[in-house]
């Protein structure tokens, strides 16, 4: 593990802050870059393949809450037949991020981890928080929670594979 390249494609920019502050502050999941990238809508191309360096573990972090899975399902084939790409890790988040942070954490509404004004404040005072690991912990978040469940059709065809990334 420890000589393993990872490196993570995320939706948005909440996924980034979320993703970064596990694997540095609260050393939950495994380290890794961090590039905003969605699987679902974009295709990946050769050049962007190109910058990774040999043997990277790819990880693909995607909300399930849309129909549209045939982008997601071509990138992963032109990923898993790149000879620089040692591995794809599939983390589907059942719907999306704020619903894996509502099962993860002690909240009824989303806009009580950044205590926003609003649930549609969240998203943007997510991004700008300065202590995000400890609004997390003092929500009693729980990492085995977070990306725990397999999504449904039509992303039933791709396994969670979240506790590959998981410490």
């Amino acid at each position: 593990m420890a000589n393993n390249i990872y490196h993570y494609y995320v939706e948005g920019d909440d996924e980034k802050k979320v993703i970064d502050t596990l694997k540095t502050s609260m050393q939950l999941i495994i380290s890794g870059k961090v590039d905003v990238f969605n699987v679902i809508e974009r295709k990946f191309t050769r050049n962007q393949i190109m910058r990774l360096k040999q043997g990277t573990i790819v990880v693909l972090v995607f909300d399930t809450d849309t129909n549209q899975v045939d982008t997601l399902l071509e990138n992963i084939l032109f990923l898993q037949k790149q000879p620089i790409v040692k591995k794809v890790i599939c983390v589907p988040q059942v719907k999306n991020l704020e619903g894996e942070l509502l099962r993860s954490c002690n909240i009824k509404q989303i806009k009580e981890l950044t205590g926003s004004k609003s649930n549609s404040n969240y998203k943007h005072d997510l991004i700008q928080h300065k202590n995000l690991s400890n609004a997390l912990k003092t929500h009693g978040f729980n990492i085995e929670k977070f990306w725990c469940k397999d999504p449904s059709y039509p992303f039933d065809t791709i396994k969670n594979e979240s506790l590959s990334i998981k410490k």
